[in-house]
């Protein structure tokens, strides 16, 4: 049996370490790899924190998770500890998910528990789906995605790399949101969203095209969209 490795002693990190029978890894976590120094040396979640994420790099034969959210955090840490052609990344999908037929979810993904992926759907490497999120028909979310708890994604939806989507947004169908863009919570996408940009509200905009203006009729101040939008 191979020793199980937690990158990352925050909230995705502990969610595994409080519920490994949920994701069939019992007895087998040895304790966390974090580079921060205040970390290090103690207890998260009743797991040591052995060292630095550096620390991997010597090891042979560990299963690791990568217990981080954050798309660029994660691509950073790969790079790093990919020289170690040793580690394996295992798929985590929790045992009250529920993924169609005809779906794939690639390897060191993280499936957390009322997930739902309807069939023909594509969950890449090294993704992030949280509690609640829905998954339409013929959906692909690519490697190093996060979506946080209850993200709704309407059938044909595709999201580039590294993607963020915040608590509760949602997309219509055939939606297409580039490499690197942020979605905030609550937010709709009923437009295609360029590769680096952050959107909210509803419809999701730009940020950039969202002004404080007083209410006409109270004077008080308000977020609104520009008017060319």
């Amino acid at each position: 049996m191979r020793n199980l490795i937690i990158i990352g002693a925050g909230s995705v990190g502990g969610h595994i370490a409080n519920n490994l029978k949920l994701y069939g890894l019992e007895d087998r976590l040895l304790g966390f790899l974090d580079d921060d120094l205040k970390k290090q040396g103690g207890y998260m979640f009743g797991y040591p924190v052995i060292g630095p994420v550096s620390w991997i790099l010597d090891q042979v034969d560990c299963d690791v998770v990568i217990g981080i959210a954050f798309p660029s955090i994660k691509r950073k840490i790969l790079d790093l500890i990919s020289v170690n052609y040793s580690l394996n990344y295992p798929t985590l999908i929790a045992r009250d998910s529920w993924i169609s037929n005809d779906c794939t979810v690639g390897k060191g993904s993280i499936v957390y528990p009322g997930v739902c992926v309807n069939y023909g759907s594509v969950i890449d490497e090294f993704v992030v789906l949280n509690m609640n999120c829905a998954v339409g028909h013929n959906c692909t979310v690519s490697s190093y995605c996060s979506l946080a708890p209850g993200v709704n994604l309407g059938g044909h939806t595709y999201l580039e790399e590294s993607v963020q989507m915040g608590i509760g947004a949602s997309t219509v169908q055939s939606s297409v949101i580039g490499k690197g863009a942020i979605v905030g919570g609550q937010a709709m996408v009923i437009h295609h969203v360029p590769s680096e940009v952050t959107v909210v509200g509803v419809p999701a905009a730009s940020r950039r095209t969202f002004i404080l203006k007083p209410h006409p009729d109270t004077g008080e101040v308000q977020l609104a969209q520009a008017a060319d939008q």
